[in-house]
């Protein structure tokens, strides 16, 4: 008998009361162990009526628990193993201590990260109320086609956020998701692998799920997803929403990757139109014509070369239609 267990049985009856002599029964333990558990639970933000009726979860609380996301996840594994902290330095950081032994699909969840990070090393802002989390992929693929990894997450979290809530979602290259020029999402992939073959992938997702707009820098550009609808969103339910993506679309990273690729280019919020390319070489300007079958991003410059990128941060100047 685990706590875990007396929560699947209050999330399941949610709104109902549940007698402790029940559960008791059921899982063969003291009332006294129900009552610890229930502790337990409140202890972590769960808000538990108690009466001579029993115990009663009367709504479910916008935490990243195992609990709540396992509760009526729909996949076959992505997110068979949740890990969630109140807090962590960088889930990512976590992710990659565990990923040689951890099993394909386990998730790693922060309430708020303190030294959260994005793409080259930029800190990246983590409070609460935002969803920060860790996917340890292991697809069979060789080190050269791990880019598609990145891919399809970028593809899976714009299917999630268009399906839940009917916002109209960009895919900045090479890892951010907009909404309108404003960004709600970034996502960093990093790998571990031999010579010939992808020993793992951490997908570090972030999402900026009922984060106060204020309480972004003006010059970060950001949105947030209660920002934009005008109300809170349930986290737990777009955690679960973005794994049965995110695992559709690892199916597709092998079987059909063109149609991931063709949905990436359908969904770009930076082909077509001019951006300021920065590497570490250099930078330059230009437009933004094409991706490539590898990742790469195809930018006419503006001495009228086309130039491949495949690392760098893109900066957009223009929408398109300009």
């Amino acid at each position: 008998m685990s706590r875990e267990e007396i929560t699947g049985v209050l999330i399941r009856k949610l709104g109902s009361w549940t007698s402790g002599e029940e559960l008791a029964a059921s899982f063969g333990i003291s009332r006294a162990a129900v009552w610890k558990h229930v502790q337990s639970l409140r202890a972590e933000g769960y808000e538990i009526e108690a009466s001579r009726r029993g115990y009663r979860l009367s709504y479910l609380p916008d935490l990243l628990s195992e609990d709540l996301v396992k509760a009526g996840l729909n996949t076959k594994f992505v997110g068979r193993t949740v890990i969630s902290h109140p807090s962590l330095e960088s889930t990512n950081a976590e992710a990659k201590k565990i990923a040689p032994t951890a099993e394909n699909g386990t998730v790693l969840l922060a309430e708020v990260q303190t030294t959260g990070r994005g793409r080259m090393e930029r800190a990246w802002h983590s409070p609460k109320g935002g969803v920060w989390m860790s996917v340890i992929l292991k697809p069979k693929i060789p080190p050269a086609l791990a880019f598609r990894v990145n891919s399809a997450a970028s593809v899976a979290v714009a299917r999630a956020l268009e399906g839940l809530y009917g916002l109209g979602v960009g895919i900045k290259w090479p890892n951010d998701l907009m909404v309108g020029e404003k960004k709600v999402c970034g996502i960093l992939t990093e790998i571990g692998a031999e010579m010939d073959s992808l020993e793992y992938a951490v997908v570090g997702i972030g999402i900026n799920a009922n984060l106060d707009l204020d309480s972004f820098p003006e010059d970060w550009k950001a949105t947030s997803i209660s920002g934009e609808l005008g109300r809170k969103v349930s986290r737990a339910k777009l955690v679960q929403r973005v794994l049965e993506e995110m695992e559709r679309a690892c199916e597709e990273i092998s079987a059909s990757f063109d149609r991931v690729m063709g949905e990436w280019s359908a969904r770009s919020a930076t082909l077509g139109r001019r951006v300021k390319i920065i590497t570490r070489s250099g930078e330059f300007e230009g437009r933004a014509e094409a991706l490539e079958a590898d990742g790469a991003l195809l930018v006419r410059r503006d001495d009228g070369i086309g130039e491949r990128v495949l690392a760098g941060d893109c900066v957009h100047l223009r929408p398109a239609e300009e």
